[in-house]
């Protein structure tokens, strides 16, 4: 009886520390930094406490001193903008900004092991960083994907031993995208991909904050939305899901003023208040954003349920779209009375206007002035009731 006893406290022993160990794990990401604050140079393997948004001491360098040529006349200089968290072997992938080179990192050893040379034949790099890969992800199946700044390569590879690289081919714009565009250097370029409980489905958010949902099955990506609450001058270059599996944490490489939550329902970003935020090029975490919605969940802040043009609102309503002046109604069909603030931003996230109503109620008419020289084309409308929760978001197109 007594070695009974004591067998099943050692495995309750074990569980517990597994457990532990599982739950640290989940809490922890990894950064591709320099080895000072404002520095450029991405080289130096550091860990991210994904809930304080504190940054560890360097763990390892990933390029050796032949690793990192320069393109001459161009002022690009190697370094790594593209890792991957591979959980179960250990690992962090990682390709360099200006070699055709798969590699990994052992968090146990910290030895850099290459896995394959000439990884995508995508050479030279491009001076325009066209087909460059700065995002990158594995799946809990052991698939990688990695993606280059222009959308048209997406590679897949395995961590399993079996060196098959597959280029899946170009991204594909669904239809309800309009003019925006995931192949758009300046807007869809840099930041990261997410992998996510469904192994079908991946998340790209870029470097302009634009958030894609990616089908694997046939390469479209969909545009779901602009990224709110976040500096103007921050822009995204590195994402990792947090433990609870439904927000994302946001590092960027010229914006250290802080590390940033993403409500992934509402598209709000939201201040960690990080006491040491780095630039950082690239994330790299263990969690899987879960898109699976729960069987009796009915909180709706965990549930993904971004708003877009295509979801239909019987609450409120904006016209006319196209605009063809300089002014819009929005229309409060059956939305409740109170206070809510309109927002007006273009495709890079930019804010154009902010305007504070005051609705009586059901069929309520509210103008929205646009600023005189406000550019045509699209921009989203959001709008946010008191307590601060969005309850519309529609893309406009000014003509």
């Amino acid at each position: 009886m007594r070695h009974t006893l004591l067998v099943i406290l050692f495995f309750s022993i074990t569980i517990l520390h597994s457990s532990a160990v599982m739950a640290q794990s989940d809490r922890t990401a990894y950064a591709v930094t320099d080895s000072i604050k404002n520095g450029v140079r991405w080289n130096f393997l550091r860990t991210l406490d994904l809930n304080t948004g504190a940054y560890g001491n360097i763990l390892t360098r990933l390029l050796g001193p032949n690793d990192t040529p320069a393109v001459p006349n161009t002022g690009l200089v190697n370094g790594v903008a593209a890792i991957a968290l591979d959980r179960k072997n250990k690992r962090v992938y990682f390709t360099p900004m200006l070699l055709d080179r798969l590699s990994y990192v052992d968090l146990r050893t910290m030895n850099r092991v290459i896995v394959r040379n000439n990884f995508t034949g995508l050479m030279p790099k491009q001076t325009d960083q066209s087909n460059i890969f700065t995002r990158m992800v594995i799946n809990e199946d052991g698939r990688g994907y990695a993606l280059t700044n222009d959308g048209n390569h997406l590679v897949r590879f395995r961590t399993n031993g079996n060196n098959n690289v597959t280029n899946l081919g170009s991204l594909v714009d669904a239809q309800s995208n309009g003019e925006i565009s995931v192949h758009n250097s300046c807007t869809s370029g840099g930041g990261d991909l997410i992998a996510t409980e469904d192994e079908d489905i991946l998340y790209l958010i870029t470097f302009r904050n634009l958030v894609f949902k990616i089908n694997l099955e046939n390469r479209v990506a969909k545009y779901l939305g602009t990224i709110n609450g976040l500096p103007a001058t921050f822009s995204t270059s590195g994402a990792a899901v947090d433990q609870t599996g439904k927000k994302l944490i946001l590092v960027s490489s010229v914006d250290a003023s802080d590390v940033y939550s993403l409500n992934m329902n509402s598209l709000m970003a939201t201040g960690l208040r990080s006491t040491n935020a780095l630039h950082a090029a690239d994330l790299g975490g263990s969690g899987l954003f879960k898109n699976k919605k729960e069987r009796n969940d009915d909180d709706d802040d965990d549930r993904l349920i971004i708003v877009n043009s295509e979801t239909p609102n019987e609450k409120i309503q904006l016209y006319p779209n196209p605009v063809t002046g300089n002014e819009f109604k929005i229309q409060f069909l059956d939305a409740p009375a109170g206070n809510y603030t309109v927002e007006v931003m273009d495709v890079k996230g930019q804010l154009v206007t902010r305007q504070l109503l005051n609705t009586s109620g059901k069929n309520s008419v509210a103008t929205v002035n646009l600023p005189l020289l406000t550019a045509r084309g699209i921009f989203i409308v959001r709008v946010v009731d008191k307590n601060n929760k969005t309850v519309f978001n529609e893309k406009i197109i000014l003509q």
